[in-house]
């Protein structure tokens, strides 16, 4: 008996959940620039031939995922941190780590990819646009200067500090992947590593 067209549709919703599955990975596993459209279809048991089917290209399956994951629920509460301003806000996105490492899967590939971004160099206009508004590195420069100027955080280049933590919060994301039995650090911890 042929399959229904609500069949069909669920088929087709299903294989696309699927393939923006393994797409989130694959960002977050390799960053951007060196995702593949192989990087995706491959580990989704799916032909180059399906995968063009369902998207016209690697670009417009990360606009899907800005669109769908990284806006919203999961979003990275860089712009509240910039409002709150200096420690406060470095506190915030250091809560905010804090909550993604202890929360696991969907959320930690997320903010991995957030976090790659500013390396991104091949980005279309609406990556570039998303990448622009949720640069962490360049939120955290703003944030310990004005910490700095509240007489709270370390002296130093508030690059090379913003450097630094983006680095210890990229390693955080990284070493929950590797299987090992390390606790998550706390937000204050995090934040102690930039202030007095």
């Amino acid at each position: 008996m042929p399959r229904t067209p609500e069949q069909n549709q669920n088929i087709k919703d299903r294989r696309r959940a699927k393939l923006l599955s393994f797409a989130l990975k694959a960002f977050a596993a390799n960053g951007y620039d060196k995702t593949a459209v192989d990087d995706i279809a491959r580990p989704a048991k799916c032909s180059h031939g399906l995968f063009y089917h369902y998207f016209k290209s690697k670009e417009e399956v990360f606009s899907v995922i800005i669109r769908e994951f990284l806006t919203g629920t999961y979003e990275l509460p860089i712009q509240k941190a910039l409002k709150l301003g200096g420690c406060d806000g470095l506190h915030l996105i250091a809560e905010y780590i804090e909550h993604v490492c202890k929360a696991g899967g969907k959320e930690i590939a997320i903010a991995k990819i957030t976090l790659s971004l500013s390396m991104a160099t091949t980005l279309d206009n609406e990556g570039q646009k998303f990448a622009a508004s949720h640069d962490l590195r360049s939120a955290l420069v703003t944030l310990i200067k004005q910490g700095q100027s509240e007489g709270k955080v370390i002296e130093g280049k508030p690059k090379d500090l913003a450097l630094i933590a983006t680095d210890a919060l990229q390693g955080c994301l990284a070493r929950l992947n590797s299987k090992s039995d390390d606790t998550v650090p706390s937000a204050d911890l995090l934040c102690r590593l930039l202030m007095k």
